[in-house]
Parts: structure tokens; sequence; C-alpha cells
């Protein structure tokens, strides 16, 4: 697991600051243990630990993403860094976890306090779990490593994953505790999804270990299944996307749109904030695709999404409803007046000139405007609102309309 979200600061007192610096610090400590143990040490059966190191890297850069669920994925690289830790020893895990989750982190291109949380989280939660296996008398090491397992293993492994799991998980809760959830909340999110998933990989670190102390080069037998895994659920991402988002313009389909307004509203009947709803429609586009065709048409709706996704924020979402309609969320927006100057910089990027080949072309856009919890503490009145104001809009030629304010402050 790890977290997708914004950073609060690190320098004030916060339940996310205190968890940041307990992991990255904790981890570090840890990780420079774990070197310090190593550094000169000769290493029985290398052949095998290589194997694992190597395989713990390909899975932890390829996870396998499930729709509608954590977007970082499933990694199955644990089931190889467990099996390391059950053979080899702690040092040799926590580096191993260290490096495949920085080489991750780089080829995701995470900002750099992502990247150093979840190195020491993933550092810290081996080591918690590694006092586990100290209290199970089961301590090997690269000079001493497991070459065999009996009945009694079954005992103690599934409480190392158990252990794993809830450090890494409350910290993760942690680093979310000063987001629009509360820490209740983010614990108990999908927990069930989150334990079934971990649980899975790490049962397969027993047979993995097990495998690597008899016969080694078959290790890298897992890869086929694994590939097959990861082969099916980016099946499934890829037909997740394509009904949830415009094919044509890229942008997110009225369902995508209404799922996450069901989730802006949610976040706002908690923290107290405002949503705004622009929903739109083009004028004259009829006559540019009667004139020019519908190829110039769809080449004109594309060139349409791309003004309007240019004029928004980072966290607000531009969608394509159908046909010629348009529609922006603005989460947080702080009232009537700041979502109006959205839609003139909307209104006013659509009203340039465009070029297609030798052809130009010029619209225009009809935008209505409706708040949460203003104008609609539900989704359906708030869209019925914002479409109300739209269409007023359209037929009184205003352009741009809003549920809530006189027509002088909207254009004022």
């Amino acid at each position: 697991m790890a977290t997708t979200m914004q950073r609060p600061s690190l320098r004030t007192r916060s339940v996310f600051s205190l968890c940041w610096h307990s992991s990255v610090w904790g981890g570090l400590a840890i990780i420079v243990a774990a070197a310090a143990t190593i550094s000169g040490s000769d290493v029985v059966e290398p052949q095998a630990l290589i194997a694992l190191v190597v395989l713990s890297i390909i899975t932890e850069l390829r996870p396998v993403v499930v729709p509608g669920k954590d977007s970082n994925g499933i990694v199955a690289s644990y089931a190889f860094v467990f099996a390391i830790m059950y053979v080899y020893g702690l040092p040799a895990a926590v580096l191993t976890l260290a490096l495949a989750t920085l080489l991750s982190e780089l080829y995701e291109r995470r900002t750099a306090w992502k990247v150093f949380f979840n190195i020491g989280q993933h550092s810290l939660c081996l080591g918690v779990t590694w006092i586990v296996m100290v209290i199970s008398r089961h301590t090997p090491s690269l000079q001493d490593p497991t070459v065999t397992f009996n009945a009694d293993d079954v005992l103690w492994m599934p409480t190392t994953w158990a252990v794993f799991f809830l450090v890494n998980h409350l910290l993760i809760v942690g680093v979310s505790a000063d987001t629009s959830m509360t820490f209740k909340e983010a614990l108990l999110d999908d927990l069930s999804y989150y334990i079934l998933t971990l649980f899975a990989v790490l049962s397969l670190a027993p047979i993995v270990a097990l495998v690597a102390v008899t016969v080694w080069p078959m290790l890298f037998l897992f890869l086929a299944p694994l590939w097959a895994v990861t082969k099916a659920a980016s099946i499934s991402q890829e037909r997740d996307y394509a009904s949830r988002h415009d094919m044509l313009t890229e942008l997110p389909n009225r369902t995508m749109m209404r799922d996450e307004l069901t989730e802006a509203i949610d976040v706002a009947s908690r923290t107290g904030a405002r949503v705004g709803v622009l929903l739109m429609d083009l004028n004259l586009f009829k006559e540019v695709n009667d004139t020019y065709g519908h190829a110039m048409g769809d080449r004109l709706l594309a060139m349409v999404a791309g003004r309007i996704k240019g004029q928004v924020r980072p966290g607000d979402l531009a969608a394509r409803l159908g046909g010629d309609e348009f529609a922006v969320l603005l989460p947080g927006v702080e009232d009537h007046i700041s979502a109006v100057r959205v839609a003139q910089r909307i209104r006013e990027s659509i009203s340039r000139p465009f070029t297609m080949d030798d052809v130009t072309v010029t619209i225009d856009v009809s935008i209505g405007i409706a708040l949460y919890p203003d104008d609609g503490t539900q989704i359906d009145p708030l869209i019925q609102a914002a479409d109300s104001a739209m269409y007023l809009a359209k037929r009184t030629g205003s352009r741009i309309e809003v549920v809530g304010i006189d027509r002088g402050e909207a254009h004022g």
C-alpha cells in the first residue's frame, strides 16, 4: 500500500508529520544497520538470493492495478522479500525492498516526500515484523540461512503478515489523517480489500522460500502466473477506462463525472466546503458540423476539450457529457463568484478562433453554474439546477448564468 495524497506541512505538529518522520528516520536507521551488518559478509547459496532480489525488483515495477481500487496497485514483491527474510534474514530483506521501492518510485516519478516515506515505512514495517521471528527463534542470516522448513513454521509465519499489515496500514492511515478523511474513516476505508490482497500475496512467501532452498532456478517460474494476473488486470483496467471516458476527447464521461461528483459532495459534506458544477453547451457547433462535416466537427470537439482542461486546476474535473455538451466540477470552490471566474476563462478560451488545416472557425459556449450545498444537496437536483441555468444562458444570450445570484453579479 502507498499513499497518493497531497502533502501537508512536515514542520507543523500533526499526525501526518509524526508518521512521516517516524517512518523516514526509523526506516533509515534500519537500512543503515542492515547495510553495516551485510558489509563484508559471505553469502551461502548466493544464486537463490540473487534470483529473489531480481524477482522482487521486477514485481515491484509491475504492480497489479485493480480498477476502482488503489491506483498504486498490488505488488507481488512482498512475497519475494518475505521469502528473503525467511531464508536470509532481515538485513537482506530490508535492503532488497528499499532498492525495489526506490526504483519503482523513480520510475513512477513520485515526489521526494513520497519516495522517502515509502522507503522508510517499508523498512520500518520489516523491522517490526522481524521481532516476531526473533520471538519465534527463527533468525537466519546470510552466513547461516534457513535450509529447511517444517510444520511449526505455519504458526509464526501468518503472524509476520499480520504485524506487517498492521504497522503498514497504520502508518499510511497516519499520513492520511490530515486530509478530508478522519482517522477512523481512513482506517476502515477498503480495509477488507487491503487485508485480502496483502495476505493473498504474503501467503506465497513460504512457497517461494521453500523453492529457494530446494531448487532455486524454479523461482523464475513464478513469473508466468504473475504475468498472467498482471495482464488480466491491465485488460480490465483498459475496459474500465473506456467505460468511464469519452474516446474522442479522452475526457471523463457522464458516468465518471457523476461518480466524481458523488465523492466530492461526500467530502464537502464532512468538511463544510462547496462544490461547483459547470454545465456547458457549444453555440454554433451544429453549423460547423453541417458545413465542414463530422470529421471536422470531431476535431473541433477535441480541441475544445483541450482548451477547457487548460483553464481548470489540477484537482478539478473536465468531462464531456455527449454531443457538444461539457461539464466541469470544482471541488472546494470558494463561492459563486469564484466559479464565474472559471467560467469566464473557459468562455474566453473557447471564443478564440480554431484553425484546422486551412479552415478557421469561431464558436461560443453557454455555461450554467450551480453550487453544492447552496443550490442543491443531492446530485440530480444540483445537475438540474446547473442545466436550467445553462439553457437560460443559451436562450437569453447571456452566455453565463448562475443559480443563486442575479445576472449582474454573474457578468460583473
